[in-house]
């Protein structure tokens, strides 16, 4: 039963206009178009349990927008609850189709309501609401990362965004000289100019080497080398170089992954400029660069556990300042992966190793996706001879102390179940690809995301390649693999009042997108170990929006567990998207395997 009443009047309109201006996308769309919606709506009345709108009433021919009371959405493996200020049937109206989700009252409710002839003209006179309507989820994720990045104490870092393209942020051209130039014309150049980094081309202008002021004391000072040799025999070749569409979280992850403090910027290979740490950051405490330089340098556990607590403390000054959650999460992986491997080496240097070993990071090590809690999973493969057990079991307890929790069901390199030869770990994958029971299925999600971390990779390499050429050819397994993905269902029906006391996000948030994106990237033999990779090779990329948000506010809380009533409004929305992404992921996993 419906109840109309005229919204075209003076009056209502100025009691419209203001209650649809606290929700997103009114409450910033044009003047005169939010004032034509205004005129045009008429507010309806559905008790509890009454259908609105669904698949059998043909095109969609009216948009709803709650005013009070709650409605669900079902279908397919969907099941979502919209309140005050959300609308339905965005998509179906705009592709002008039927809807393929039946929402029915879930409380005593009144909805505006604006015929489909005017919901075309309204995006007609509205870009902004028109790109509402085409992708609300990336407009909603953009209000949530602009509201975090304003929040953000801006006297710790550049006012640049670490988003921003390099050729943004570019201040001069990149003092440079050909390879035969002499040392002292190089330094004398550096002093006049006052830059920390003169790089080196060749005759067609493409960087062929940087020399620094770091390489002054290391190169020239301390070994008293001759000034006039040219700077070729001193400079450090095949500099580390970024096209200048690059961002400038790409050059922060390049100087975390390799230790640097400058990034060569290139357009179509010729050298344009230069981007140094200084740039990246201002007045923070922790610097990456140095960062990195600490870890590489490290010569005991204590130092490593040192460099450690800044590798978090780095972490959370750009998540403050609005760092995207997978430039953040690539970036923490980077340092990471480098005390992972100072660990390894210092210890690798007290134990007699076989021939040849890679020691092999698992999980979201494996996918590059850690957050600030992270325990430890990893394995050892190694070519012959006896395990290494005594090695893996000091890289674990020194990696416990750096703040890596020793894994609680002990998968470690250290465990002789996952310290074993090549041919022991085809065996053992061989096994789970073709039982593909419980036990298997269970391992399937830690071991199938491995990547090698240090040692000799080809061992790692080999192994893949082995793996993907079974799971591809064995239909079977990734069938069993996507009824275990199928398991763990996205919270929708838990956010009805968004009364739930708290969520797990990465049981329920993140692991629905992690299995469906591993069962997806197997089936096609994709070598691809990230979530994010993984979905965007499957043709996916609202999903990874989806994913990242739910990694981002992992990171926020550093933790796992967040309080749904704590987030604002336009975060709910955001994470009710996201789950909604990834219940319509699970349903292509049970279209594809007909599950």
């Amino acid at each position: 039963m419906r109840n109309l009443a005229a919204g075209d009047n003076r009056g209502v309109q100025t009691l419209v206009v203001p209650a649809l201006r606290v929700h997103a996308p009114f409450d910033e769309m044009e003047p005169d178009a939010l004032a034509f919606l205004a005129s045009r709506l008429q507010v309806a009345y559905y008790p509890r349990a009454q259908v609105i709108v669904g698949p059998e009433g043909g095109p969609a021919d009216r948009l709803y927008i709650i005013k009070q009371g709650s409605v669900r959405g079902t279908g397919g493996t969907a099941d979502v609850v919209l309140g005050p200020g959300e609308s339905f049937p965005m998509g179906a109206l705009a592709g002008r189709r039927a809807t393929v989700y039946t929402y029915r009252a879930d409380a005593d409710t009144f909805c505006w309501e604006l015929a489909a002839a005017d919901f075309h003209a309204l995006t007609a006179r509205s870009p902004r609401f028109q790109a509402f309507c085409t992708d609300h989820l990336s407009i909603l994720l953009e209000r949530a990362h602009r509201a975090l990045r304003e929040d953000a104490d801006q006297s710790l870092i550049d006012n640049a965004s670490m988003l921003a393209p390099l050729r943004e942020t570019l201040k001069r051209r990149a003092v440079s000289c050909l390879e035969e130039t002499p040392v002292r014309e190089v330094l004398g150049t550096m002093q006049r100019e006052r830059v920390g980094s003169m790089v080196v081309t060749d005759a067609a202008g493409a960087p062929a080497g940087i020399f620094t002021t770091h390489d002054v004391l290391e190169r020239v000072a301390v070994p008293q080398a001759p000034v006039d040799a040219p700077i070729r025999s001193l400079m450090t070749p095949r500099p580390v170089a970024l096209e200048e569409d690059a961002t400038l979280a790409d050059a922060a992850i390049a100087m975390a992954r390799h230790g640097i403090r400058h990034v060569v910027v290139t357009r179509d290979g010729s050298l344009t400029g230069v981007i140094s740490e200084r740039d990246l950051f201002a007045l923070q405490r922790v610097g990456l660069a140095r960062t990195a330089e600490r870890i590489r340098l490290a010569q005991n556990l204590a130092a490593l556990v040192h460099a450690a607590s800044d590798v978090r403390e780095l972490a959370r000054h750009l998540l403050a300042h609005g760092l995207a959650a997978e430039p953040l999460t690539a970036l923490i992986s980077a340092l990471n992966d480098s005390l992972a491997r100072r660990v390894i080496e210092l210890a690798a240097a007290k134990h007699a190793l076989p021939h040849a070993w890679c020691w092999l990071a698992l999980g979201s090590e494996g996918r590059r996706e850690q957050t600030f809690v992270t325990d430890q999973d990893n394995a050892l493969i190694f070519s012959e001879g006896e395990p290494p057990l005594p090695f893996a079991d000091e890289v674990n307890r020194n990696l416990d102390a750096c703040g890596f929790p020793l894994c609680k069901g002990d998968i470690m390199a250290r465990n002789p179940r996952w310290c074993l030869t090549s041919a022991a770990w085809e065996r053992q994958f061989d096994e789970w690809i073709r039982e593909s029971d419980g036990e298997a299925l269970l391992n399937a999600s830690i071991f199938f995301d491995f990547r090698p971390l240090a040692g000799d990779a080809r061992l790692a390499g080999a192994l893949r390649e082995r793996v993907l050429a079974q799971t591809k050819a064995n239909s079977i397994s990734c069938r069993a693999m996507a009824q275990t993905a199928l398991q763990t269902r996205p919270p929708l029906g838990l956010l009805k009042d968004f009364s739930a006391d708290e969520l797990d996000l990465k049981l329920l948030g993140a692991r629905p997108f992690v299995d469906a994106a591993r069962v997806l990237a197997l089936g096609a033999g994709a070598t691809e170990t990230s979530t994010a990779a993984r979905l965007r090779g499957a043709g996916e990329p609202t999903a990874v929006d989806a994913f990242h948000y739910i990694q981002s506010l992992r990171l926020r809380q550093e933790g796992n567990r967040i309080r749904v009533t704590e987030l604002n409004d336009i975060e709910r929305r955001v994470l009710k998207g996201a789950f909604r992404q990834a219940a319509l992921l699970q349903e292509r996993l049970r279209m594809e395997y007909g599950l």
